[in-house]
Order: C-alpha cells, then structure tokens, then sequence
C-alpha cells in the first residue's frame, strides 16, 4: 500500500512538471533571494558527502560548515553591502562556488576556501570610470 501512495505522488509530481514545463521537463530555479531575509543557505551533494554555504544576502559575507560548525570564509579585498547570492555547482568529485552581488554583477570564485574578486572585462570598468565623472 505505501510503495502505490508512492507511485501516485510521483505520477503527479511528474505530470504537474510536464504541464509546467508544457510537455518538457520543469526544473526549478533558485528562488531569488528577498531583502527581508537575513540568511540564506545554499547545499550540494559532492560524491558521499556535501558542502554547503551559509552567506548574509545584504552583506555576501558567508560561512561554511566544517565538522558540525560553521567558518567563515574570508575575503581578499573589500565586499561593499548589495543583494547577492551564492551557486554552488558539482561534478561528483569536486564543486565550485560562485557569489555574485545581483545589484552591480560583481562576481566572487571561492578559491582555497577564500573568495576571489573575478576581474571585470575592460569595457566595463571604462564605463564605469565614465559614470562616476
């Protein structure tokens, strides 16, 4: 009797998705992340395990869980307060991690356990240069 309530919530999870998606798949997406919430926490599983990161979505500043605590993850430069949120995306055998403030593009690659400021192509920074003037 359970494995049939089982196949029913499947056959409609799966039908429920084909109508979404109108005869394709659906897959969900990350829902953005709202200003009222303090924290967000974004989990992936790595092979047997899983890595996960807890950030502030105003500040960026972040944590991730080592041995049932969390630590946090340092910056190497300045992180100014914005709207930002973290991918994580795996392989099986590894993962990376992206952050991103969603108000100016600036994006972070966790390298070392430690976030790394992606240089901006050069047109964006002279256009830049020429907003502030």
């Amino acid at each position: 009797m359970h494995q049939v309530s089982q196949l029913i919530l499947l056959a409609g999870f799966a039908t429920s998705c084909v109508l979404a998606g109108q005869g394709e798949l659906a897959v969900a997406a990350d829902p953005p992340a709202q200003k009222s919430k303090d924290y967000e926490l974004r989990v992936i599983r790595v092979g047997d395990s899983y890595q996960a990161i807890r950030f502030k979505a105003n500040t960026g500043e972040s944590w991730f869980i080592d041995d049932e605590k969390f630590v946090k993850i340092p910056e190497t430069g300045d992180v100014p307060a914005g709207d930002f949120d973290i991918k994580l995306i795996t392989d099986d055998k590894d993962y990376i991690a992206l952050r991103i403030d969603r108000t100016s593009g600036a994006t972070w690659l966790l390298r070392n356990r430690k976030w790394s400021k992606i240089a901006e192509p050069k047109e964006i920074k002279d256009k830049e240069k020429h907003a502030e003037k």
